[in-house]
């Protein structure tokens, strides 16, 4: 990721476009180029909405917008994380928000929409079951197989409750636990996810988009039939993951002969083909297909066919009039595997945006850092090293021993030449007495570190507090915590301060002031 962040040469074949905001109007003249139904994606769109009872005046006027030539979208996805995961989920669709902000001021004949494509197909339960919150671990423990945006939602709110407890009478709790209450009322897990993203997100015109749609996958048939009987996408995929490597970069994703599974009710289950019998077999179950009835399946019922991490930005690039997408550097490092794949679909590579990382820091712990004559900054330090600078700097005793390291360094150099006169085979005792003599200095000198660590405990126990609360587990705090510690506090303002501070084109990491 940094390589691509310094546009690097070594990477440049893997992608399309450079990431500037400069590059955006060669990237719609470009997108013009590709036959989207637009008229299909808004009624889909707005079906998916309807069906949902959602109506929101900015967000019809967004789907409407969809129908213009002249509109385009920039595309963030994720797992359907449930009360909205860990904060890098938040700040990704609050990124992308922002940026069709920037690309609507800098060009205003063109009208961008931020997209948040729902995970929905996806069925790793374990990575979006549970939240942390002010160091507890609530989770959702009702595994039901399958999609799990097909997931029914009444066994999670009881864990509302446990929220509830955890943050009190903060000014916004209710607000938030009302939004919670709605969402988790919704039958099925992505019908919860686009309300609560939509409660938080909707007034700025945010649309939710669902790809385990039959509407959507019609498109996909001609790609998923020459998935089932060609397979060229492991080809591509492999020879472009093959160059990568080559470059010294590691792969991301693996690619499998059909990058498909079949899905059904309780089931998402892969799609291989046993050459032996040319069966096409649904990996734990006895489903299994002929060439043909596979074809027949696919035409019949699109949505039974789920694109797996190889396909997904394909699908979703194939649907959408997308000129870029916001992603992690996990998310990008597969991307960056994808392009032959794209050029042989004739479906157009969009811009890649790395999202912003940030850590937020609270007036409080922002006046507890000062006083320990430190800078935010400090803390991305290792906590010993902190303890250490910390003891140095507030203490007149002076532990450095360095200097008298050196002084009995030079007096066992004299030493080494006395016994090299009388006898050449005392060197090495002389040499093995010093070492020793260095190694009871340094063991000295950590004593003498403990006994300050001891003079200092209350403060170096705040340090360690700080530590925790910033980067928990020793972690990014955007990994851990969850946006509901922010959200009671500040309510709907923490999240306009976030798409006023995020800036993907000009920025990397920031540093979040929290301000009451």
């Amino acid at each position: 990721m940094l390589d691509y962040i310094e546009q690097k040469k070594s990477l440049s074949q893997f992608y399309q476009y450079n990431r500037t905001i400069e590059t955006i109007p060669q990237i719609v003249a470009d997108k013009k180029n590709e036959n989207i139904d637009r008229k299909k994606l808004a009624n889909t769109i707005r079906k998916q909405y309807q069906n949902n009872a959602i109506q929101n005046e900015n967000i019809q006027a967004q789907i409407q917008a969809l129908e213009s030539e002249n509109t385009f979208c920039v595309v963030t996805a994720h797992q359907l994380n449930i009360f909205g995961g860990p904060l890098y989920f938040i700040y990704k669709i609050a990124q992308t928000i922002s940026t069709c902000k920037q690309l609507n001021d800098k060009n205003p004949n063109f009208h961008f929409v931020p997209i948040y494509w729902l995970g929905s197909e996806d069925h790793d339960f374990e990575e979006i079951n549970h939240i942390h919150l002010y160091n507890k671990k609530i989770e959702w423990n009702d595994k039901q197989h399958g999609a799990t945006g097909e997931y029914q939602t009444q066994s999670i709110l009881p864990l509302i409750e446990e929220i509830k407890t955890i943050v009190g009478k903060q000014l916004f709790a209710d607000e938030l636990i009302s939004i919670f209450v709605k969402a988790y009322q919704q039958n099925t897990l992505a019908h919860a996810t686009r309300f609560l993203v939509n409660a938080l997100f909707g007034k700025y015109g945010l649309l939710v988009v669902d790809g385990n749609d039959a509407d959507f996958k019609q498109a996909l048939i001609p790609i998923f039939k020459d998935e089932l009987v060609n397979q060229q996408t492991h080809q591509l995929v492999t020879k472009q993951s093959e160059a990568l490597e080559a470059q010294g970069y590691i792969q991301q994703a693996f690619p499998r002969a059909i990058n498909l599974f079949y899905l059904t009710k309780n089931k998402r289950e892969r799609i291989e083909l046993d050459k032996k019998s040319k069966q096409y077999k649904i990996l734990n179950s006895g489903i299994s297909f002929s060439k043909d009835e596979i074809i027949n399946e696919l035409h019949q019922h699109p949505e039974r066919f789920s694109p797996n991490v190889i396909l997904r930005p394909l699908f979703q690039q194939k649907i959408l009039p997308a000129v870029a997408y916001i992603g992690g550097g996990g998310e990008l490092a597969y991307w960056l595997q994808l392009k032959t794949t794209f050029e042989y679909y004739k479906v157009n590579f969009p811009q890649l945006i790395l999202r912003n990382s940030a850590l937020l820091v609270d007036d409080s712990t922002k006046n507890k850092i000062e006083k320990l004559d430190f800078s935010v900054e400090d803390f991305f330090k290792d906590i010993e090293q902190l303890k250490k600078d910390f003891v140095t700097q507030h203490n007149d005793e002076d532990i450095d021993v360095s200097t008298i390291k050196n002084e009995i360094q030079l007096q066992y150099n004299s030493l080494q030449k006395i016994a090299e006169q009388i006898d050449a085979s005392l060197i090495n005792s002389v040499g093995a007495e010093l070492q020793k003599t260095l190694n009871n200095i340094d063991n000295l000198q950590k004593r003498f570190m403990r006994a300050l660590k001891q003079k200092n405990e209350v403060e170096l126990n705040r340090i360690e507090k700080i530590k925790s609360q910033l980067f928990p587990n020793l972690s990014l705090q955007e990994r851990v915590e969850n946006f509901s510690a922010y959200y009671a506090v500040f309510g709907q303002q923490f999240i306009d301060d976030l798409i006023e501070k995020f800036d993907v084109y000009n920025k990397q990491f920031l540093l979040i002031q929290l301000n009451k």
